[in-house]
């Protein structure tokens, strides 16, 4: 029973995680377009749609996962997808800090 709760535990926090991670993406692309800055931000642009992308496709699996009493396949495909948008999320942030 706690094992199930568990994998219940995880598959959700994943499912949330990964839509508050999808409106951080569109928030910084929206502070992109509307700041008038002169740095060039197509690649940040880009590679945010990209890792909002991923998110949702996360958010997807793992609701999957979560309809299907927790499929544990479906949980890790889940689960390693939020951590690849997470690491484009990090490259991202390098970015914007180190090559304005």
């Amino acid at each position: 029973m706690k094992e199930n709760q568990r994998n219940i535990e995880i598959a959700e926090h994943i499912f949330t995680g990964s839509i508050a991670m999808v409106g951080v993406c569109l928030t910084v692309i929206t502070l992109f377009n509307i700041s008038n800055s002169t740095v060039s931000t197509y690649n940040t642009d880009e590679l945010l749609a990209v890792d909002a992308f991923i998110f949702i496709i996360s958010s997807f699996i793992s609701y999957m996962s979560l309809r299907k009493n927790n499929d544990k396949n479906l949980e890790w495909i889940a689960d390693i997808t939020f951590f690849i948008g997470m690491c484009i999320m990090v490259f991202v942030g390098l970015l914007i800090v180190f090559f304005p």
